[in-house]
């Protein structure tokens, strides 16, 4: 038999005639069989390799629809494809294999989802894209070691919301602080008395570069401390001759930490650091019949912190404390010195003299 052909305007072909049996279409070929038929006993329809129905099955297509592929499924051949579409529920939804684009595309806000409870998913909203997952860590990182992973662009900003823990070593590009050995803890205090070698790291100000600094500058810098400092006194009495401003020579050092001050010749005070500063003196006088006494504290050979004490009456033993103190500003190489007057008539002794000063900023 030949060509067989079926006419008409309304054409059609019917096999089988309602009853429980397969119907098939037969390819009988020279080296392999294919058939298309109906396997009665399943309801599916069956694209299938060799003569007997349901014998490897390539395609099926069942009752509801749903379609089974056997094997491989090929759309095209190398460098001739086709578009791919698939729609979802939600209208302007789809996945889209754009062969043109040789781009696998998804519109806004349709995820790719993976995991048994689709735990990782990503997605654009149309704004903004994000990565996001809600069952275990979310680990970005290579399997071989020595693999890079860059975060941002030379000129974008990355921002981290939440905790940073770093495991290994931080490194910045422009190589201006190696924090190899950093170690930053803002929740643990350091458990102990800052000393001079600790170091802190400061922003140097000029071009905006982190630099460390021991705690010894920092000291210096905003004065702690309070240095410096001293503080001298007279031992022995001083004689002071009436009416005659005398300089009192404060010859013992209570202390001075920074050896600014002169105990042996001259003994004044030089700061040797310009600063804001607190000066103080005093001396005392025993059974005089003095009515007035003075004390002042000079800089640079000039008065400029003088304190009088007018007694009233000539009680023979009378004792009197006279003191003056000041803020000054000083610079280096400024010097103090402390004078005493009285006029109790001929020369007297002092007692208890005192000089002290420090820097206050």
């Amino acid at each position: 038999m030949g060509t067989i052909q079926i006419d008409g305007s309304t054409p059609k072909l019917t096999i089988g005639n309602a009853t429980a049996e397969d119907a098939t279409i037969l390819f009988d070929g020279n080296a392999q069989d294919f058939y298309i038929a109906l396997d009665d006993s399943a309801d599916d329809l069956l694209i299938g390799l060799g003569s007997t129905v349901g014998t490897t099955p390539i395609i099926s297509i069942d009752e509801n629809k749903l379609s089974t592929f056997s094997g491989a499924v090929t759309v095209g051949v190398d460098d001739t494809g086709h578009d791919v579409k698939l729609f979802g529920a939600t209208a302007g939804s789809f996945l889209l294999w754009d062969e043109s684009a040789d781009a696998l595309l998804l519109t806004d806000s349709t995820p790719i989802q993976i995991g048994d409870a689709q735990d990782l998913t990503l997605y654009h909203d149309g704004s903004n894209s994000y990565i996001t997952n809600k069952t275990g860590a979310l680990k970005v990182a290579t399997e071989t070691s020595g693999i890079a992973i860059t975060l941002g662009h030379t000129t974008s900003e990355v921002t981290v919301a939440d905790n940073f823990t770093v495991t290994g070593t931080i490194t910045l590009a422009d190589g201006s602080l190696a924090l190899a050995d950093l170690d930053i803890d803002g929740g643990t205090d350091i458990g102990a008395a800052i000393v001079d070698a600790d170091l802190f790291i400061v922003d140097d100000g000029a071009g905006g570069t982190n630099r460390k600094t021991a705690a010894s500058r920092i000291k210096t810098y905003v004065g702690s401390g309070n240095t410096p400092l001293f503080h001298a006194y007279k031992e022995a009495t001083t004689s002071v001759a009436t009416a005659t401003w005398t300089k009192i020579p404060n010859a013992t050092e209570r202390f001075d930490d920074d050896s600014t001050y002169d105990a042996s010749s001259n003994y004044r005070w030089t700061p040797a650091v310009a600063g804001k500063y607190f000066l103080y003196a005093r001396w005392r006088s025993s059974g005089w019949v003095a009515t007035r006494n003075m004390i002042d504290i000079y800089k640079n050979g000039s008065s400029i912190a003088v304190s009088t004490v007018d007694i009233e009456g000539e009680d023979s033993a009378s004792i009197q404390t006279t003191q003056t103190s000041i803020m000054i500003d000083s610079d280096a190489d400024d010097y103090f010195e402390v004078f005493a007057w009285h006029n109790q008539g001929g020369d007297s002794n002092i007692y208890e003299t005192a000089f002290f000063g420090y820097k206050i900023e």
